[in-house]
């Protein structure tokens, strides 16, 4: 009996201490990773030392329903074999499944491995002053016999490495593309020059995205050694959005041997098993299943995670705005006339036109008073907005010109419009057609022509010829008007078309001797001038008569007789030179002569020295006396010769 009792006793001390010292792991003693088994610190929930006596309280009794347990260091440990998962409780973990897995309604509860803590429990943030142990409240994990069917939400890690898809493997991920800083103000990981390629997502990804998934895990209430059980997870997307890439995590729980994945799951890189999910849509749901041999007892269990991503997309209309510019002006424009360069401005794109400038160049042959180099501010445009302006010119130089209008904008935005024009303009050319040189009181004749060579018609001509003194006016033609006060000649034409010639005729009179000019003068509208001069010179005509007579005829033998030679200038320029000779017949015998210059006889001539000038209108008389000698029919020679004849003139007086 006192055998029996020792052995009950033995047995209920190994109990006793076995109980004490799982409750002792589980309200956080000795650190089952810790360096030191035998510290006697440890922590509250505030991150304060807790009193011994508090934490001896119980030793054999779990944490009280809602009390969060103890977390653990995150020193590896070295892991027992299978066959001993409960061996040293102070040496490793066992891991949990999630709060809403079906758990024993007693017993301990041992905390999940910091390094399994799941990615949205790691980067949610923190209220101030909340401790690292606060975080862990809640249904993920409660304590024993702590129950609740509500999902624990899940969202986005935004640190988290994108899941892996099928037949995807680490190697192969694409590495994250960074915008770093650099001299451009782009990083250099990405080439800054590539097209992109992406467009606009559904419309129902514009704006704040808010994808919400719930993670259930379900496991038997109890399995057994050698019979396999099956352990599910289900994520359901309970937001408003799609939440694609989504994966699913899990380790091969210690104690069980994996069987076989519903559906087939991948090998992570930490040996954990890899659902790779897709996109679930709102209000769906997807489940993944592992059939498990548990092969020790203990509790059963590890944590699940699920990784997924929320796709947003954002919208911009891509505008083009554009420049336009249209003009209309007259092709032609008289010079000296004010023209109106009419100016259209539009944005026919589909985008704001900002900043719009317009430049006018003003070409050669154009003026305006503010110079030849002109700036407008247009301002904004709108799309298929347009502004009208109108530019004055002056045509100031005639012939073919371009005007140049360029209007610029924001974004190198730029538009020309180039439009030929043309100054026209009359000419005015005169001609003279007469003599040039002319004699006294012989008529000349001269045509006068005006033309016009230029490209407008000439309005209001006038042709004006101004005679000199030594030209009489005798008459026009085309209806001349003769001014005697300003001995002036005028016609007047209403109008003279391009490349038409207009011509009249005038008769005068040279009345003077000397070098005399016509000076004509063609005006018309715009300014027109023109002049002309034709020299006109005007000499006189020596016209030389004489005339010879005897004082008795017939003559007697031995009787006298005179000749008288009268000589006269009929002409109106003074005759030089005045030579008389005269031949007289063998039956005359010359007497006596005298004239008004001095004389000589040699045998029957008679000649007289030479009259230096005999002026116009003037007469002189030469006398030969003569005595008959010898009977007989007689003819008397004189001959006359000036500076003016080219052969003497001859007359032979019968005696």
């Amino acid at each position: 009996m006192r055998a029996l009792l020792l052995r009950v006793g033995a047995l209920a001390t190994i109990v006793t201490l076995g109980w004490i010292t799982i409750a002792h792991a589980q309200r956080g003693g000795d650190s089952i990773y810790g360096d030191t088994p035998n510290a006697t610190s440890t922590t509250n929930d505030g991150g304060q030392p807790a009193s011994r006596s508090a934490r001896e309280e119980n030793p054999l009794r779990g944490p009280s329903l809602g009390q969060p347990a103890r977390a653990m260091q995150s020193r590896p440990a070295a892991r027992p074999s299978l066959s001993d998962p409960f061996g040293d409780g102070r040496r490793y973990s066992t891991v949990r499944t999630s709060a809403t897995s079906d758990v024993p309604d007693a017993g301990p509860s041992l905390m999940p491995n910091v390094a399994s803590r799941p990615a949205n429990e790691r980067y949610v943030p923190r209220s101030a002053g909340q401790s690292r142990m606060a975080d862990r409240r809640g249904d993920r994990y409660s304590a024993p016999g702590a129950r609740s069917d509500r999902p624990a939400p899940f969202r986005p890690d935004p640190y988290a490495a994108p899941a892996m898809r099928s037949g995807e493997f680490p190697s192969t991920r694409p590495e994250r593309t960074t915008l770093g800083s650099s001299s451009s103000g782009f990083g250099t990981s990405a080439s800054v020059d590539a097209e992109g390629t992406a467009q606009p997502g559904d419309p129902q990804l514009d704006g704040a995205q808010s994808p919400q998934v719930t993670i259930q895990k379900v496991a038997p209430r109890e399995i057994q050694v050698g019979k396999p059980a099956a352990f599910r997870i289900t994520v359901r997307n309970t937001g408003s959005v799609p939440a694609s890439d989504l994966e699913i995590r899990d380790q091969v729980p210690r104690g069980t041997r994996l069987l076989g994945t519903t559906p087939e799951a991948k090998r992570g890189t930490r040996g954990e098993l890899v659902w790779t999910l897709g996109t679930i849509r709102p209000n769906e749901e997807a489940a993944v299943e592992m059939q498990l041999m548990p092969t020790a007892e203990g509790e059963i269990g590890s944590v699940a995670t699920v990784h997924f991503g929320a796709d947003a997309s954002a919208r911009s209309v891509a505008t083009r705005p554009q420049l336009a510019i249209e003009t209309a002006a007259p092709p032609k424009v008289l010079i000296g006339e004010q023209m109106t360069l009419s100016i259209i401005v539009s944005n026919p794109g589909t985008g704001v036109a900002t900043g719009v400038v317009l430049e006018e160049r003003i070409p050669a042959g154009l003026q305006h008073p503010a110079g030849a180099e002109l700036e407008y501010q247009v301002g904004d445009l709108k799309p298929g907005e347009s502004r009208r302006l109108d530019l004055p010119l002056v045509a100031s130089k005639p012939g073919p010109l371009t005007n140049a209008l360029v209007a610029r904008g924001d974004g190198n935005l730029r538009a020309e419009n180039k439009r030929n024009l043309e100054v026209v303009a009359p000419l005015l050319d005169v001609a003279v057609d007469g003599p040039k040189k002319r004699f006294l009181e012989r008529q000349a004749k001269y045509e006068f022509s005006v033309s016009n060579p230029g490209t407008a018609p000439a309005k209001n001509v006038e042709l004006v010829a101004s005679l000199p003194p030594g030209l009489k006016f005798m008459g026009a033609s085309n209806a001349g008007y003769y001014e005697e006060a300003t001995r002036t000649v005028r016609w007047r034409l209403d109008e003279l078309p391009v490349n038409e010639t207009g011509t009249v005729e005038l008769l005068t009179m040279p009345v003077e001797p000397g070098q005399h000019a016509i000076h004509l003068r063609g005006t018309a509208q715009k300014g027109l001038v023109v002049e002309k001069h034709q020299p006109v010179q005007v000499d006189g005509v020596a016209a030389i008569l004489f005339q010879v007579a005897s004082t008795a005829n017939p003559v007697e033998i031995g009787g006298e007789t005179t000749y008288e030679v009268h000589v006269t200038n009929q002409g109106s320029k003074a005759s030089s030179n005045v030579r008389l000779a005269v031949v007289l017949p063998a039956e005359l015998q010359a007497l006596a002569a005298e004239g008004p210059t001095r004389h000589s006889l040699e045998g029957n001539r008679v000649v007289f020295d030479s009259l230096g000038r005999l002026e116009p209108k003037a007469e002189t008389l030469y006398r030969i006396r003569v005595k008959a000698v010898r009977p007989g029919d007689l003819r008397t020679r004189f001959q006359l010769l000036t500076d003016d004849m080219q052969t003497p003139v001859t007359k032979d007086e019968s005696t």
